[in-house]
């Protein structure tokens, strides 16, 4: 129930109860919801979404009301979320409509992750609203026509009295008396595309997690994923962050790979814990990437004469600014380049 108080400055003004549906988004709910989103973003947490709604409220007072415009605002602080995002459909939970559009996986496919319990359910439209795009009467009837006995003997007693009154008429009694029937089969039908192991099958959730371990599962997961993201940042910072999240992704995949040799080890967290916490498997890795940023932005100052020429005092003032042994370190490897070349 919404309440909207009184106005004082109103004398004629009173106060207001509003009902609102459960598990439906108002505008009031969605704007909440977009900026808690965006308000966990900037404290750079990890954000786990419950998701349990059937959509967003579409009256006409919703819309004059912004209900647009806060459900654009959730899917656009999604996109942009640059930490892990877990989006978990709960024990006898529901995601349909607008909801299911705002908290999809593809809208960050870098960042965010879908899973749903056992008994979660999920779909744009609900079972009563497919069947009516899906399975219309005259569906249903051609159902009918096909699987039911009577009707079949009917239909061919009807073609041999050229279509007699009286087995017309007994046919659409018995139509109307099996519609209900086979409208329920109908919805328990598209019922069964909505189950969570049929969202796994369709790759629109990554797996199904039973309630009782979900508790343990995401935190493993968390853990795993928080030091795959320290892993890319650092990767992406070597490299001058000319990599995408997916490509510095795909080259640690490789590197972890190229040490282990078994493609199974990569979903076996502990070995990825092991290899990650040994510094020595990737760092000349990341020296690699450093060198090679820093050679290409020392091969566009040679592009530019203006540049050239202040390139000696660029390197003087490096090297009034580092401690006297990394200096020394560095005048040698200078004079070891330049003497090679």
């Amino acid at each position: 129930m919404q309440i909207i108080p009184a106005d004082p400055g109103q004398l004629d003004s009173h106060e207001r109860v509003v009902p609102q549906a459960g598990q439906v988004w108002f505008p009031d709910s969605a704007s909440k919801t977009a900026q808690a989103i965006m308000d966990f973003n900037r404290e750079e947490l990890p954000l786990f979404i419950m998701a349990n709604w059937r959509g967003f409220s579409a009256g006409q007072r919703d819309l004059f009301e912004g209900i647009l415009q806060a459900g654009s605002t959730i899917v656009e602080n999604l996109r942009t979320y640059k930490q892990p995002v877990f989006v978990y459909i709960p024990k006898t939970g529901e995601l349909r409509g607008g909801a299911w559009v705002v908290v999809d996986s593809r809208i960050n496919s870098d960042h965010i992750e879908m899973y749903a319990e056992t008994t979660a359910k999920g779909n744009v439209l609900e079972p009563e609203g497919m069947i009516e795009i899906k399975f219309r009467n005259k569906e249903l009837l051609d159902c009918m026509s096909r699987l039911d006995r009577q009707i079949k003997n009917l239909k061919g007693k009807l073609k041999e009295s050229k279509y007699d009154q009286t087995i017309g008429d007994q046919i659409k009694a018995r139509e109307k008396q099996l519609l209900p029937i086979y409208t329920q089969i109908a919805t328990k039908f598209a019922e069964l595309h909505d189950t969570s192991f049929r969202m796994a099958e369709k790759g629109v959730v990554k797996e199904v997690v039973d309630w009782k371990a979900s508790r343990f599962f995401f935190y493993k997961r968390l853990r795993r994923r928080l030091a795959e993201a320290s892993l890319i940042t650092s990767v992406r910072d070597a490299a001058g962050g000319t990599l995408s999240y997916k490509s510095a992704y795909d080259m640690i995949k490789k590197w972890f790979l190229d040490t282990k040799g078994e493609a199974e080890l990569w979903v076996d967290d502990d070995a990825f814990f092991t290899w990650k916490d040994e510094a020595k498997n990737y760092s000349h890795k990341l020296s690699e990437l450093r060198a090679h940023k820093v050679a290409n932005e020392l091969i566009k100052i040679g592009g530019s004469a203006s540049d050239v020429e202040a390139l000696p005092q660029g390197l003087a003032a490096l090297l009034q600014e580092v401690d006297p042994e990394t200096k020394s370190k560095l005048i040698e490897q200078l004079r070891g380049v330049l003497g090679s070349n």
